[in-house]
């Protein structure tokens, strides 16, 4: 045991601890036939965000590691950002943007440049609603700075844990833990996987140019979400 690197232990624990979760679950995969080989490498997942569990259940669904960039108020406990870090494989951003978010925003471009799979969550916070209407540039940034493709994933079906602020003590770190073991034995769950969006192949060469590719990637964003949304109420009825 000794020598063997600890980021590889950490992704071992991860991978059995991935396999068992997606053992005691049933996740239904619509559109599995758009993650093809040329995907399985250097791509964005930008999901919406229902309950805690969705990053385990998105990473069951696709069979790929996948590293997360999540709130950095997550991080200000040591015991829950150490976990954050070493076994869920989330980087911290600040929520609303801005200069706080550059140290976040590179680790995801080192990430997606070596080939790495990145996942976000581009309306920012929790929305149990599942009705996607405001994103955030982040996904449709990174993906202009390293031309990789914008896969959109919608969740449905996930049991919610109980809503942060309900009681002192429960946080979203709690929200994520009591929806992970919420789902255990959950046989609804649906993952609908949509077109990928292609950013352009040079970047835009002026301010304006750059806000109206970013503008046109999230709206295509925003319509892959709205019908992966109805496919998958239309896949549970049936």
């Amino acid at each position: 045991m000794r020598g063997f690197p600890v980021r590889s232990l950490w992704a071992e624990i991860k991978r059995v601890l991935l396999f068992i979760y997606g053992l005691l679950i049933r996740v239904r995969v619509i559109g599995s036939e758009r993650m093809v080989v040329p995907l399985r490498s250097g791509f964005i997942v930008a999901a919406n965000h229902l309950t805690g569990a969705d990053s385990i259940v998105i990473q069951v669904a696709l069979k790929t590691r996948i590293f997360f960039l999540a709130a950095a108020r997550w991080f200000h406990s040591r015991f829950v950002g150490f976990w954050m870090r070493n076994l869920c494989d989330t980087m911290p951003v600040a929520a609303g943007g801005g200069w706080e978010n550059v140290r976040g925003l590179r680790q995801g471009l080192k990430m997606l440049v070596a080939g790495g799979v990145l996942g976000i969550y581009p309306e920012g916070a929790l929305n149990r609603t599942g009705e996607v209407r405001q994103l955030y540039d982040g996904a449709a940034w990174l993906a202009l700075r390293t031309g990789a493709p914008v896969v959109p994933v919608y969740v449905s079906g996930l049991r919610p844990g109980p809503v942060p602020g309900s009681r002192p003590w429960i946080d979203e770190a709690w929200e994520g833990f009591f929806s992970v073991v919420g789902n255990l034995l959950n046989r609804n769950i649906v993952v609908a996987i949509g077109e990928p969006i292609l950013p352009p192949a040079e970047l835009p060469h002026t301010p304006a140019e750059l806000s109206a590719v970013i503008e046109r990637i999230n709206r295509q964003l925003l319509e892959e979400f709205q019908r992966l949304r109805a496919v998958s109420v239309d896949r549970k009825r049936n």
